[in-house]
């Protein structure tokens, strides 16, 4: 009988494989964007959040939950809403779902404002790390939000890259032309101004996809190890 290979040795094989280190390149890409984004979102959201308080009208509140309780808004909420619309993207505004969020948190929750323009957030993602870790949560806030400009092909190309990182989940590997496509977005949308111009972030990525000169190109591959 043939001896099993033991499990050193298939942990030497996977990490062996050129395709298996690009993956675990562009997870730790992703890894990073997504903790760079959520410190600019998290203030980017605050100042979007009181510049709105002052449109409004200060502290007022809700006394109904208009949305929670799908009653016709009271003038607060009607207020409120319309700062909503006005930031949202002309092509998503017809997508809120006013029902599933909390209008009488808006005066005091920047987070539950935010959710209208993150169509698939759990109403409890403020609550906990989800929103700053979660590429999608960002990158769709990104994306329907006109206080933050970024090209519809830049959203196009990180949301292919975060697809092509869950097709792969199962086989766990990727090519070096996938990750040298995924790396050059993400460091293009860290870079963008309205995102903070993440320089540290930017030298971060661009160490995964360093290469010595001289590789042959078949052989290239990114080295975290």
């Amino acid at each position: 009988m043939g001896q099993h290979p033991s499990r050193q040795d298939i942990l030497h094989k996977e990490v062996c494989d050129l395709n298996m280190r690009n993956w675990l390149c562009a997870n730790v890409a992703m890894r990073d964007t997504s903790k760079a984004l959520a410190v600019c979102l998290h203030r980017r959201i605050s100042q979007i959040h009181k510049e709105m308080s002052r449109a409004v009208g200060g502290g007022r509140q809700c006394t109904k939950n208009c949305t929670r309780n799908r009653i016709d808004f009271c003038s607060v909420c009607e207020r409120w809403s319309r700062e909503i619309i006005a930031i949202c993207e002309p092509d998503y505004r017809a997508r809120i779902n006013w029902s599933r969020l909390n209008s009488a948190e808006w005066p005091h929750n920047p987070y539950e404002v935010a959710r209208a323009l993150i169509p698939k957030a759990h109403r409890l993602y403020y609550k906990c790390s989800e929103f700053h870790e979660d590429f999608r949560f960002s990158l769709s806030f990104i994306e329907n939000c006109t206080e933050i400009p970024v090209s519809r092909s830049l959203c196009e190309k990180s949301w292919q890259f975060r697809s092509r990182l869950k097709r792969k989940n199962s086989t766990m590997r990727m090519g070096w032309g996938d990750l040298e496509d995924g790396i050059s977005a993400m460091i293009s949308l860290v870079s963008l101004p309205a995102l903070g111009g993440n320089g540290s972030t930017v030298e971060k990525l661009k160490t995964l996809t360093d290469v010595d000169s001289d590789d042959d190109k078949s052989n290239q591959s990114c080295y975290i190890m």
